[in-house]
This record gives structure tokens, sequence and C-alpha cells, in this order.
């Protein structure tokens, strides 16, 4: 591994340890938190990728995106 592998396995192995220490309420909670940031993340990148769409245009954009993803994930 070079430098920066290193360091991304031990952010991963901190991580790993931090969600083993959570009480049960914080681990059930965590999936919405993780899939609320993920969409956050996504539509800053449509925000970037299309910096005069308005609001609605991105969340037609992002609904688009999450069908996509939907069909390539569902068995065939």
């Amino acid at each position: 591994m070079n430098g920066l592998e290193d360091v991304a396995e031990a952010v991963f192995r901190r991580r790993i340890e931090a969600a083993r220490g959570l009480d049960p309420a914080d681990k059930l909670l965590a999936g919405p938190r993780l899939f609320e940031r993920a969409c956050r993340l996504a539509t800053a990148g449509l925000r970037h990728a299309h910096p005069d769409a308005d609001e609605a245009t991105i969340r037609l954009l992002a609904d688009r995106q999450l069908a996509v993803i939907r069909r390539l994930e569902s068995p065939q």
C-alpha cells in the first residue's frame, strides 16, 4: 500500500471501531443519517454540474439518478 491507502485504511478501521461502540439506538439511526448525507452530497454535485438549475430541476435530476441506480441494482 502507499501512504494514501494506509491513511484510508486507518480511517476505515477507526470508523468500524467507533460504530461498534455505538448504542443500539444510534446504530438504528445510522442508516437514515448516512442516506441523508449521501443525498446532500449527490444534490450538491448536481448543483455544481448544473449551476443554473432551480431546486425542482435538481430534485428531478436526483430522482432520475436514483431510478437509474435502482435499475442497475435490481436483479435481472
